[in-house]
């Protein structure tokens, strides 16, 4: 159905008169006629008695006003919905993240974001930093949360979080006597993990500076989320690894240490399709970025991995 003939149908059957519907149109008298004549062949009905002096709708075109005028407002509305969509105001917007950064980072990020876009929908997969790779490059996520380093080109990634690593260990433990602790303290104990699959530099990482240190890890247990990293140490079956104060849970037994001399950290980075992102994808990285601004900390100049050995201080 022409937009243009239904607008200029409504304006005439509104004023019924020729001139001002055709000023209100803004088009010729003849033009005006000329559109509802072509409604009309169109239509094949007659919408409208016309006469010298009055004009007036038949009953035909009394029912047609009314969906003359729910058409126009669902054309418009289509309109809006279409470039709000394309302007990243509404929408649908697939996340995959991984455990870690889902706790670190998401509350944050989804508070401001909902507030900024409150017509938008957000989809929250919980996928390993592989998985989300291989899901970004399918279009099945539009924008993922996890640790890098990225080697993927055809990738975008932002480092929006980068916390320190803390050791937490169960009371009982005797280097719980300490209030600091070195990565050489550890050589003799067991590691708790988050799995490898999780984030594989960040894990590989952890294990290079304890070979920096001069030992191997004697022994690793891999298990996650974080509470079950702390619920484990608490137990006294090793010592595990948490980002920094977020991840301090208050369980009885459990001591939180900082770690001396290097201090790895935990780098959440938000990544997206470099070519053709979502526009609501490259919003929720913007947004996820400012609302994290606390947890980025310093880098070491030499570092291009995402990944730090920062002095402790």
């Amino acid at each position: 159905m022409d937009r243009r003939r239904l607008e200029c149908f409504v304006a005439l059957a509104e004023e019924l008169h020729f001139g001002r519907a055709a000023s209100r149109s803004g088009i010729s008298q003849p033009g005006l006629s000329q559109q509802l004549r072509q409604l009309e062949e169109h239509l094949q009905v007659q919408l409208l008695h016309r006469s010298k002096r009055q004009v007036s709708l038949t009953r035909a075109g009394e029912v047609f006003l009314d969906e003359a005028r729910k058409i126009l407002r669902s054309m418009s509305a289509a309109v809006e919905l279409t470039r709000q969509t394309d302007d990243g105001l509404i929408g649908t917007l697939r996340v995959g993240t991984t455990p870690s950064a889902l706790f670190i980072t998401m509350p944050e990020i989804l508070l401001r974001f909902r507030a900024a876009l409150p017509e938008v929908h957000v989809d929250v997969q919980q996928m390993t930093t592989d998985e989300q790779l291989a899901a970004l490059r399918s279009g099945e996520i539009h924008v993922g949360l996890l640790h890098p380093p990225i080697e993927d080109e055809s990738v975008h990634c932002e480092v929006i979080a980068e916390l320190p690593f803390k050791l937490v260990l169960s009371e009982e433990n005797p280097l719980a006597r300490k209030p600091t602790l070195t990565l050489s303290d550890l050589a003799h104990e067991t590691f708790i993990l988050f799995p490898r699959g999780v984030a594989p530099h960040v894990y590989d990482h952890l294990i290079a500076l304890c070979h920096n240190a001069g030992f191997s890890p004697r022994t690793i247990i891999e298990i996650s989320p974080a509470q079950s990293i702390v619920a484990m140490a608490a137990c006294n079956l090793g010592v595990g690894f948490v980002a920094a104060h977020v991840q301090h849970y208050d369980r009885a037994l459990a001591a939180y240490r900082t770690l001396e001399s290097v201090t790895p950290r935990l780098s959440v980075a938000a990544a997206y399709p470099r070519k053709a992102p979502a526009p609501l994808a490259q919003q929720f990285v913007a947004i996820g970025a400012a609302a994290l601004a606390g947890y980025r900390g310093e880098k070491a100049p030499s570092d291009k991995s995402g990944l730090s050995d920062h002095p402790a201080k």
